[in-house]
C-alpha cells in the first residue's frame, strides 16, 4: 500500500510537470483567486466604491475557489489540454459547489460544536499555569501542556484537516469523472471510500507538502542583510509558497485519482472473478 501510494505521487508529479500548458491555467485560477481574496481583505468600506468593490471581491472570490477544485479535479483526471480543462471547469464547477454545501454545513456545524466545547470544558487554574518547574537558563519556565489544549488542537486537525477534506476530494474527483448524477446517487459509498487507508495515507503526504511546507516556507525566520536582499527573499517565499500550496495540491489530487481508479479496478475484477463461481 505505500509503495503503491508512493508510486501514484509520482506519476501525478510527473504528469503535472508535462502538461506545463494545463498547469498554466491551473496557475492564472489560483493567482485569481489570491487576488480576489487580497482585495477583499485590503479593500476598506469607507464610500461606495469600496464597497462595491469589497463586495464584488466576497461573490468572486469563493466562485474562484471552486472553478480551480474543479479544473484540478478534471486535470486529476487524465491528460487534458488547457481549452479543454478551463471549459470543463466552468461548466462544472456549479456541480462541484452543489456537491459541497453539505460539507460546508458540516464545516459549519464542527466549528460551533467545538467552539461550545471550549466553552464546556474546565479552564486550566492558576495554580497549574504558574507550577513550579526546572529552573530555565534565561529564567522562564516552559509552557505546560494542558489537555484541553491537545483536544481541541486534534478535533480542530482531524474534522477539518482530514475527514471534511477527504470526503471533498471523494465528491469532487467523482463529479469529474463520473458526473454530478452518478456522484449523488453513490455518495453514501463515496463517504465510506473516503478513509480508506490508501486514500488518507496519500492525502496525509500531501497535506505535508501542501500544508505545512508553505506555512514554514513563510514563517521561517532567515536573517539577511540589506533591504533588497530582503526584498528578494521576501518575494521568494511568496513563489515558493504558492508552488507548494498549488501544485503539492495538484499532485495530491491526481495521487488520489490514480488510487481511485485502481481500487475500482480492483473490485471490478474481484467482482468479475465472483459471478463465475457464484453460477
Amino acid at each position: 500500500m505505500i509503495k503503491n501510494a508512493f508510486n501514484a505521487l509520482g506519476d501525478s508529479a510527473r504528469a503535472l510537470l508535462r502538461n506545463w500548458r494545463a498547469l498554466f491555467v491551473l496557475n492564472v485560477l489560483y493567482a485569481a483567486l489570491l487576488a480576489a481574496l487580497y482585495v477583499f481583505f485590503k479593500t476598506g468600506v469607507a464610500n461606495a466604491w469600496q464597497l462595491v468593490v469589497s463586495a464584488l471581491a466576497f461573490v468572486l472570490a469563493p466562485l474562484l475557489f471552486f472553478v480551480l477544485q474543479a479544473a484540478l479535479a478534471h486535470f486529476a483526471g487524465g491528460d487534458v489540454g488547457p481549452g479543454a480543462l478551463l471549459k470543463r471547469a466552468l461548466r462544472d464547477f456549479g456541480k462541484v459547489l452543489l456537491v459541497s454545501l453539505p460539507l460546508i454545513a458540516l464545516a459549519v456545524l464542527f466549528v460551533y460544536l467545538l467552539g461550545k466545547l471550549e466553552a464546556y470544558l474546565p479552564k486550566p487554574s492558576e495554580a497549574s499555569s504558574t507550577a513550579s518547574f526546572v529552573p530555565h537558563p534565561q529564567g522562564r519556565p516552559p509552557v505546560p501542556l494542558r489537555w484541553q489544549e491537545v483536544l481541541l488542537s486534534s478535533l480542530w486537525l482531524t474534522l477539518l484537516g482530514f475527514v471534511l477534506p477527504l470526503l471533498a476530494v471523494r465528491l469532487w474527483l467523482s463529479v469529474a469523472r463520473d458526473g454530478l448524477k452518478a456522484t449523488l446517487k453513490g455518495a453514501h459509498r463515496l463517504a465510506a471510500r473516503a478513509f480508506a487507508p490508501a486514500f488518507v495515507l496519500v492525502y496525509a503526504v500531501g497535506l505535508f507538502v501542501f500544508g505545512l511546507m508553505p506555512y514554514f516556507v513563510l514563517f521561517t525566520r532567515t536573517p539577511v542583510k540589506g533591504a533588497w536582499a530582503e526584498v528578494l527573499l521576501f518575494g521568494l517565499r511568496l513563489a515558493l509558497a504558492f508552488i507548494f500550496t498549488l501544485w503539492g495540491w495538484a499532485v495530491t489530487l491526481g495521487a488520489l485519482a490514480r488510487v481511485t481508479t485502481e481500487s475500482i479496478a480492483v473490485n471490478e475484477s474481484t467482482a468479475v472473478e465472483e459471478v463465475p463461481q457464484q453460477a
